[in-house]
């Protein structure tokens, strides 16, 4: 049974702020805020002692019970500066919540306690309702359990993975706010599977460069990818012994795509060809080191077993043919065959599949991404082919694994804040249960021991601060924002900067010197922010569908402007015309529509498979620039230019296989890239008239996850930081 407490407890003003911890609410006048529920208890417990020094271990106890092990310290600090976000505060010029050194925080301010009159009514039928209105003995620890039962997170899709993993929409899969070390479990239900309540989890890496992940059948082993800048190795590491890993293999072409064999004394791995890294090829080595033998080619996902060892189930993405293959293949890469092509299913989303225990299906996860909920878990037989939808939802889903016993598989999905998280989908009800509800972001690729006792995944952490700077080469940048932010895009808008930011899923907007920064907008379901006048466009999922929408300079009045597979738009600088790259049968094309809407024209069609980027617009607005990849006669990338009229290409470009981008430079002679390069990311700039390219920042570490200019083509803006991924154990699962 919940706390009851009494109206002066669960009611609070100050400045232009109202708080009613009955609901869980904050409003600033009429207006609901956004407020996550850690950073709301801690407003709860600071309100209720105002202009005293609530300390950390307080407000630790208050935060989490005695049981949870977490990063204290780092989960508090992100609460207060969600908080001091949700407030406009600022840790520098605190106008509520003050620093006490380095001993806690307190309230600033005038704090009036009391009830509204729907506060008092609610609070008068719950004190007649409970038989014993016991007064807490401590008023900010009863504060923040009244706000624990009234915030939900309910689950939020992020953008695909496949082609493109330098792009935004990639990075929009890092993205994370993630705990480090031990982190908290709330476990749905004691009757599902499997049984979590002595559920351990620990973390066996600490080098932050952790990528991809399998544990073998019997849990005495994991293998994974080191990634440092260009440099990659295939680990091996005793579960139950410290140490450092075993390296099996060294070489930067290695990619995610791990798996043990079913009697753990081979690994398998996926490497990319040398030209062109989203085109893969499925090696085998031994477990604890050896020869490597090629197995098969054209290969986009780890693999998954029969039963019997005998035979591997994988995915091949189709892009003309918008579709994705699930093909079957001996275990020694003989007999290699198509089970199914999966039309409408899109083709750069193949997070791979998972053999069932009894050996009669595969469940796959796929992207109907022209179908509302697109996002399904499907059952194919292997005895017709057939393929029949178990689970459907609006969030992306990651590779799924098999329970012993094959009732229920557990899979990766994302929530509202963009973090993935662990579920639970029952066979043959096809029942979704959550099993983790915690500040982690798991990866979308798991593995599990052959008995379902130990799951093996990688938790990502990211932060990222956005800075202008009056010199190309970013040299003399001054940050524009501070604390454990996510900021993932920046773009000019009416004379402002606008930039989102994933910590609170928001798009905010500050004038030029960093001054005056206020919420603009909600972010969830959305991607590919970018300003078009007075207005913003984005791509957005919040319908079940992809559209293209703009909204106004007060980000209300959405307006569809297109649907489809769609990514990447650009603006005219006329802020007319809205021009986008989009998936169509028998190939992509750019297309524009109206910022006021209308009926969307081609403008160019793709020379090549794919457009993994963005479609950019000239500062005059004549020509039009975006990526495309050719798969033969050797995998590469270039990228096209042609007027915004329509017509051929009038230039094309070679550029690196893995860039982010491309914009155009302030003077339109050229155009500008992120590439990763020796440990670092740093903007390259490509001159239209040809030659060479050069590096403009020069960055020895960190990534940049995304730049733009001010409309004037005066500053620089980037937004940069760090991204940390480790290798996490769940152990005692059943």
């Amino acid at each position: 049974m919940a706390l009851w407490t009494p109206p002066s407890q669960r009611f609070f003003r100050f400045d232009a702020f109202e708080v009613d911890l009955r609901t869980g609410e904050l409003r600033k006048g009429s207006t609901k805020l956004r407020i996550q529920e850690q950073p709301l208890k801690v407003l709860a417990m600071l309100l209720a002692r105002p202009g005293e020094l609530v300390t950390r271990d307080e407000l630790q106890k208050g935060l989490w019970t005695d049981n949870t092990f977490v990063d204290f310290e780092r989960g508090l600090n992100t609460a207060v500066n969600r908080l001091r976000a949700a407030l406009h505060d600022s840790a520098e010029s605190p106008r509520f919540v003050e620093t006490v050194g380095k001993r806690g925080y307190r309230f600033k301010g005038l704090v009036t306690n009391g009830s509204s009159a729907s506060a008092e009514t609610a609070d008068q039928g719950v004190a007649s309702s409970s038989p014993a209105n016991e007064w807490p003995s401590d008023g900010h620890e009863a504060a923040a359990n009244v706000i624990a039962s009234n915030i939900a997170v309910a689950p939020h899709k992020h953008v695909t993975r496949g082609w493109g993993r330098a792009t935004a929409v990639v990075i929009l899969v890092l993205i994370a706010i993630a705990a480090i070390g031990y982190v908290p479990r709330r476990w749905m239900s004691r009757n599902a599977r499997p049984s979590l309540e002595n559920i351990q989890i620990t973390k066996l890496t600490n080098n932050g460069k952790a990528e991809d992940v399998a544990i073998s059948p019997d849990g005495r082993y994991v293998a994974y990818l080191f990634r440092d800048g260009d440099d990659t190795s295939l680990r091996l590491r005793q579960v139950s012994e410290p140490g450092e890993a075993q390296v099996l293999m060294h070489e930067a072409l290695l990619f995610p795509g791990l798996a043990f064999s079913p009697d753990g004394n081979h690994l398998y791995f996926l490497r990319a060809t040398p030209k062109d890294q989203q085109f893969k090829d499925l090696y085998e080595i031994p477990s604890l080191g050896g020869p490597e033998r090629k197995v098969t080619a054209n290969i986009d996902s780890a693999v998954s077993f029969s039963p019997d060892g005998h035979q591997f189930v994988y995915e091949s993405g189709m892009p003309r043919q918008d579709s994705v293959e699930i093909r079957i293949a001996n275990a020694d890469g003989s007999d290699d065959r198509l089970l199914v092509n999966v039309q409408g299913a899109w083709a750069g989303y193949d997070p791979g599949g998972a053999w069932s225990p009894d050996g009669k299906s595969i469940a796959v996860p796929l992207w109907m991404h022209r179908k509302k909920s697109g996002n399904i878990l499907a059952l194919i037989s292997l005895a017709n082919a057939a393929v029949r939808e178990l689970y459907s939802g609006d969030r992306e889903l990651g590779r799924p694994r098999w329970l012993p016993g094959g009732n229920m598989l557990v899979v990766p999905i994302n929530d509202e804040n963009g973090r993935t998280q662990l579920w639970t989908v029952s066979y043959p009800a096809g029942k979704a249960q959550r099993l983790t509800k915690d500040l982690a972001d798991y990866d979308a690729d798991i593995d599990t021991t052959r008995d379902g006792r130990m799951l093996a995944t990688v938790q990502h952490s990211a932060i990222s601060n956005l800075s202008a700077s009056s010199s190309r080469d970013g040299s003399d940048g001054k940050q524009l924002t501070s604390g454990e932010q996510l900021i993932t895009q920046v773009f000019p808008l009416d004379g402002k900067i606008a930039f989102v930011n994933r910590v609170d899923n928001g798009v905010w907007v500050m004038d030029p010197d960093g001054t005056h920064s206020k919420l603009h907008t909600d972010a969830r379901g959305g991607s590919w922010f970018t300003g078009c006048g007075r207005f913003i466009v984005f791509m957005s999922d919040r319908s079940g569908i992809s559209e293209l929408v703009r909204i106004d300079e007060d980000g209300a009045h959405p307006k569809v402007l297109a649907s489809g597979a769609m990514w990447g738009e650009g603006c005219s600088p006329d802020a007319k015309f809205v021009y986008y790259p989009e998936a169509l049968k028998p190939r992509w094309k750019v297309r524009r529509v109206p910022i006021d809407g209308g009926t969307p024209v081609d403008i160019v069609e793709n020379p090549g498979e794919a457009i993994p980027g963005r479609a950019a617009i000239s500062p005059d607005g004549k020509l039009l620039a975006f990526p495309y990849d050719i798969p033969s006669p050797e995998p590469t990338l270039k990228i096209g230019v042609v007027s915004t009229s329509g017509g051929p290409l009038v230039k094309v470009l070679d550029v690196p296989n893995d860039i982010g981008g491309p914009r155009w430079s302030p003077d339109g002679h050229s155009l500008q890239y992120l590439w990763e390069k020796d440990g670092a990311s740093n903007l390259w700039e490509q001159p239209l008239a040809g030659g060479p390219p050069h590096r403009l920042t020069n960055f020895t570490s960190g990534r940049i996850f995304d730049f733009n200019w001010t409309a004037d083509g005066k500053q620089l803006l980037l937004a940069r930081g760090e991204v940390t991924s480790d290798v996490v154990l769940l152990s005692n699962l059943r």
